[in-house]
């Protein structure tokens, strides 16, 4: 089993969890619960000295795929989760030959899933200001030349500042980052996140 962090220093020391193990036979008490939206993937949430990850099991070569995007992305400061480790080389589960990886992101503080925006009681302006949110992290991932290719308020978290959201990239899995974007997959993704929205 191969562990990979982002930075060396931000492991927390202490922290003891069965990372080759597969997240369904995680114990319970060693996970928390947090506001949720909607995963393809297993997800579990793990706090450690008053920080929370997320912790994601996907195929090894799609969660070693969405670890580099994300790192790219916030090096070039753009509102994403932070990509804090990635788990590998991980026995296969018996009878099969894939190989499972885990993708560990900070949990986003302060942030909710666009359901229970919409469960808490959201005004029509609270739910123009979502779509806004989530036009504006499209604009700006397209300008940094990443084709989302799963633009949704799913994949997404938002963030209420001053009376005003903001849409962060929590799921990257389909996504690529080129040095510029053509016409083409521009309007292609919009044409995804149009249908997904809808």
């Amino acid at each position: 089993m191969r562990f990979r962090l982002a930075n060396p220093d931000d492991y927390p020391a202490g922290l003891a969890v069965p990372w080759s193990l597969p997240l369904a036979q995680w114990p319970d008490a060693l996970c928390v619960d947090v506001e949720r939206g909607l995963h393809r993937n297993p997800v579990r949430f793990i706090e450690h000295e008053g920080s929370i990850y997320a912790v994601k099991e996907l195929l090894e070569h799609v969660a070693a795929r969405e670890y580099e995007l994300l790192r790219s992305l916030e090096q070039q400061h753009l509102p994403v989760v932070e990509a804090v480790g990635l788990v590998t080389e991980r026995d296969p589960a018996p009878g099969s030959a894939d190989r499972w990886g885990l993708l560990v992101t900070r949990y986003l503080r302060h942030s909710m899933p666009f359901r229970h925006v919409i469960a808490r009681g959201a005004t029509e302006t609270q739910a123009h200001q979502l779509l806004d949110a989530l036009a504006e992290l499209l604009v700006n991932l397209h300008l940094a030349g990443f084709y989302w290719g799963d633009c949704s308020l799913s994949n997404a978290l938002f963030r209420l500042d001053a009376g005003r959201y903001t849409a962060y990239l929590v799921d990257a899995e389909t996504g690529e980052l080129r040095a510029s974007l053509s016409q083409g997959q521009r309007a292609h993704d919009l044409q995804v996140a149009q249908e997904n929205v809808t």
